[in-house]
């Protein structure tokens, strides 16, 4: 095209639950938009969206993938996404960069659980959508049951555009109801016949739904239809295409994805349905500043929805022009980090393909390399304007794990490793714990651990092990006591001495360490009172149990004497630490334990599931909770029993339950499990 505005750009997604086909139905859309001259195939590891290699090896879809095409005299930039629920946050950056989404529907299975949550985050998004029920060539298929299924299960307004056509029980094609045309694809085409005498009835039954559907959102043609006026297909085109962009209605079409069936017809009712990037503000987005129209006039405003991190080519930070043009070599303002950077390069991208571009102008999708300033969620501006956009709300990671080096690999490459692929996940956490000594990784789950150590392997030459994380447990003592230690040494010369009577007891849980000094009569001259406080807080760090750190304790100086010359801060540092120790002895100490704040949301038929689980947790139900047809279930749990919750809670309900946890406080642990953990300890320090 010579020249883009933004009333020519169509941005889509394909969304789904895994296996319904997005990938497949992506390369027949480039196969007959002529981008590609043979369609690749997942199966063969040979598809144009699933590119790197351990999509190939897995047949699965990891990464979005992303792609720009003419068709028809309009431009269309698509995002693949994957459809398994570990790697959602690549559904949520699609999602930002979009004004339409495409629901793609196993025709043989129905709704599935990522379904419902892809489809919610598309409502959630404020995007035009369409449902296209694939597979319908399968002889389990069944187009009408979906359709049903849909309508019950959610409360949008669905509305049949295209339905399947069969001779003698085979798929063959689809019939157009809003053009009233069979089309029955001759490789990938779609070519036009009248419908058949043996198809008008049914096909009337769903053309009087469809005109019921638009036409009851449209008072003039409402007025028009109740007086038994004929209201043509253009008005009831235009109707309808004005209901998809304010999502009032939700176009259903027919198709067999791997079978090249209803696809070209399925591209065809995209450009004419879907919105334009003109016709969709950004409005719900900004979070501060002037909302600007989506045109290339307007200043310029982008958001950084993807970060992508390679060891040859570096960062590629993939961005949603919203307002205005970017030219390459132009000065751009981050005021998330109030930094100004020059763009150097700009880039479209074609699946793994990256092509230089000179300009990318508003409603465009395209990427910049080697900027590390840039993180996801990042604003991108022209300096002069004051435009901020929402940051992406990713799903938090509950699924941890230790990693541990394999054999012959450096641990310092590992955690390099680790931490450079967490810069372009955002639901990946890798944190070092200083009491374990572990490095802690936070994921979504199995699958997604598997791809992590897998690309790892592949892009960096780092391997990795991974096991349960070790608990950082806690102590504190149970009763209040005074201790006394003179520290003495004597052996030529200056020696060291200092003296310390000290109250320790107990404070209630969480709050931490205090230390106070009750000194009358400079019995401990004040340059030493530094030392004492070192002392314990270093000696704190390791207790008498099993060398956790001691907390929740509070310890008072009252007394002491020193030497004029023998004395000093670090003789008193011993002296405090000597003592601590002899309070911990005779402290009655005891283990405590990390317990969390968990919140479960499930369908009502799994709360005795749930409920009965935490009780064999050692959990305490502290609540529940009704929201949107679902159950919020409240309990306090140890950490110790939730390490494999994010698997073990997709197994009791099939996917569809959800958690949320955080830190809350330490309490005991009991004692037949805290003499196990003890022992346990004991022998790991031996």
């Amino acid at each position: 095209m010579s020249k883009i505005t933004s009333k020519d750009i169509r941005n889509f997604c394909f969304i789904s639950h895994g296996g319904a086909g997005k990938s497949t139905l992506t390369e027949m859309l480039l196969y007959n938009a002529g981008v590609i001259d043979q369609p690749g195939s997942v199966d063969k590891g040979n598809s144009h969206s699933d590119f790197s290699a351990v999509e190939k090896e897995h047949k699965h879809s990891v990464h979005n993938s992303y792609f720009n095409f003419e068709w028809h005299n309009k431009l269309f930039h698509f995002i693949d996404t994957p459809g398994y629920a570990d790697f959602r946050s690549e559904v949520i950056s699609a999602l930002r960069m979009v004004e339409s989404a495409v629901l793609l529907v196993d025709a043989t299975a129905g709704i599935e659980v990522n379904t419902g949550y892809v489809w919610e985050l598309a409502k959630k998004n404020d995007l035009a959508k369409a449902v296209f029920i694939n597979k319908i060539d399968k002889e389990e298929a069944d187009f009408d049951k979906v359709v049903d299924e849909l309508r019950s299960t959610y409360d949008d307004s669905f509305a049949i555009v295209t339905i399947p056509y069969y001779e003698e029980g085979k798929f063959v094609g689809i019939i157009d109801l809003l053009d009233e045309k069979l089309y029955k694809s001759a490789d990938g085409k779609p070519d036009a016949y009248p419908i058949p005498e043996s198809e008008k009835e049914r096909v009337e039954d769903y053309e009087l739904k469809l005109t019921e559907e638009i036409v009851e959102l449209k008072e003039d043609l409402m007025i028009k239809y109740l007086d038994g006026e004929k209201i043509t297909i253009k008005e009831l085109t235009k109707a309808f295409e004005e209901e998809v962009a304010s999502e009032e209605l939700v176009p259903v079409f027919a198709g067999s994805a791997l079978e090249n069936c209803g696809v070209g017809k399925f591209l065809d009712d995209l450009t004419k349905i879907f919105p334009s990037a003109a016709e969709v503000h950004s409005d719900h987005l900004v979070k501060s500043g002037e909302v600007l129209a989506p045109y290339p006039e307007s200043e310029f405003s982008a958001q950084i929805c993807k970060t992508m991190v390679d060891p040859y080519i570096g960062k590629l930070s993939i961005f949603r022009v919203f307002s205005g043009k970017l030219e390459r070599d132009d000065l751009v303002y981050i005021p998330n980090i109030d930094e100004e950077i020059k763009v150097t390069k700009l880039y479209k991208l074609n699946g793994e393909d990256q092509d230089n571009v000179d300009n990318l102008t508003a409603g465009e999708i395209g990427a910049v390399a080697k900027l590390d300033e840039l993180e996801t969620s990042y604003t991108i501006r022209d300096p002069e304007t004051g435009v901020y956009y929402h940051e992406l709300e990713f799903p938090k990671p509950m699924y941890s794990r230790a990693a541990y080096p394999a054999e012959g690999v450096d641990e310092e490459k590992m955690a390099a490793a680790l931490h450079r692929y967490s810069d372009s996940d955002p639901t990946f956490n890798v944190n070092y714990n200083k009491v374990t000594k572990e490095l802690i990784l936070d994921g979504m789950g199995t699958i997604h651990f598997t791809m992590i150590k897998e690309e790892c392997q592949r892009k960096y030459d780092v391997d990795f092990t991974t096991q349960e994380p070790k608990v950082a447990y806690r102590e504190t003592i149970q009763r209040k006591m005074d201790v006394e230690e003179k520290y003495k040494k004597q052996s030529g010369g200056r020696g060291q001495y200092g003296h310390v009577l000290m109250k320790v007891e107990p404070l209630p849980r969480g709050r931490g360490f205090e230390f106070e000094e009750e000194i009358f009569g400079g019995a401990i001259p004040g340059q030493y009172i530094p030392g004492v406080e070192k002392g314990v807080a270093e000696a704190k760090e390791s207790g008498a149990l099993a060398n956790y750190p001691v907390v929740d304790f509070k310890v008072v100086l009252y007394d002491g004497s020193y030497h004029d010359v023998d004395s000093s801060e670090m003789a008193f540092k011993i002296a405090a630490s000597k003592a601590f120790r002899k309070a911990l002895a005779q402290g009655k100490c005891v283990l405590l334990e990390p317990i969390m704040s968990v919140k479960v949301t499930v369908p009502q038929d799994f709360m005795g599931d749930i409920m009965g689980d935490f009780n064999s947790r050692r959990g305490r139900i502290e609540g529940m909770e009704p929201q949107n047809g679902t159950q919020i279930i409240k309990a306090k749990v140890p950490e110790a029993e939730m390490f494999n919750y994010a698997v073990e809670l997709k197994s009791i309900t099939g996917g569809y339950g959800s958690f949320d946890m955080e830190f809350s406080h330490y309490d005991k642990v009991p004692g037949d499990i805290s003499e196990k953990i003890i022992e346990r300890a004991n022998k790991e320090s031996s």
